[in-house]
């Protein structure tokens, strides 16, 4: 399928600042941001009947099936694409078959793999807090709160996730390394994979990344 604007894939273990990177990008490129993730909860707080549907596996402690997960974000894809010709996407795919069913609606111009080591994504996600009232995430040593340990908006304390622990984080970077390997190989393979040191700055990581586009 053509496209005018760019269809771009985000790659990055926990940490790397792909999210940031990401709303970023799509701001200066003028098309939408999809986090599968946000869109998942989305549907499960509209109560529709997906999002009953999912509800339901993953409260009773079950993980959604890819064709389950491909159809939804395909559907999400397709009516993205439609609407603003483009977008940056970011936490799908995450598998081979997933790749296959975002590429069925759009092969991906770009490909971005923001890169940091397993230590250092330890280190920022060991830092991370989360606000318990609204969600808002922070991190103590990237994107601190302005008053020690407690949000700005709702001024709750905030808290640390529970596997936001040294092991808990490798054990979701070593699922990471396992599911991504092959899709940096695949995208290498399509000339579209473009590799970004995660490590300085925000700031200097997103002009790494603007270079890409000049």
């Amino acid at each position: 399928m053509e496209h005018r604007k760019p269809v771009i894939i985000l790659l990055g273990p926990q940490g790397s600042g792909k999210g940031t990177q990401g709303k970023r990008l799509a701001q200066k490129l003028e098309i939408p941001y999809l986090e599968s993730g946000k869109l998942l909860r989305d549907e499960i707080a509209s109560k529709s009947e997906l999002g009953n549907q999912f509800a339901e596996v993953i409260n009773s402690g079950g993980h959604l099936d890819d064709d389950d997960i491909n159809a939804f974000m395909k559907s999400k894809l397709q009516e993205t694409l439609a609407a603003f010709g483009g977008f940056v996407l970011d936490g799908f795919p995450r598998s081979q078959g997933q790749a296959d069913a975002s590429d069925a609606v759009a092969m991906p111009s770009h490909v971005i793999l923001i890169d940091i080591p397993d230590q250092e994504s330890i280190h920022r996600l060991s830092a991370r807090r989360e606000c318990p009232k609204d969600g808002k995430v922070y991190n103590m040593i990237t994107d601190p709160p302005k008053d020690d340990e407690t949000c700005d908006d709702c001024a709750a304390r905030l808290i640390q996730r529970v596997d936001d622990t040294p092991s808990g984080i490798q054990k979701r970077l070593d699922w990471y390394h396992n599911d991504t390997k092959p899709l940096i190989e695949r995208y290498e393979a399509q000339g579209v994979l473009h590799r970004i040191d995660g490590t300085p700055s925000i700031d200097a990581v997103e002009q790494s990344v603007r270079e890409i586009f000049a």
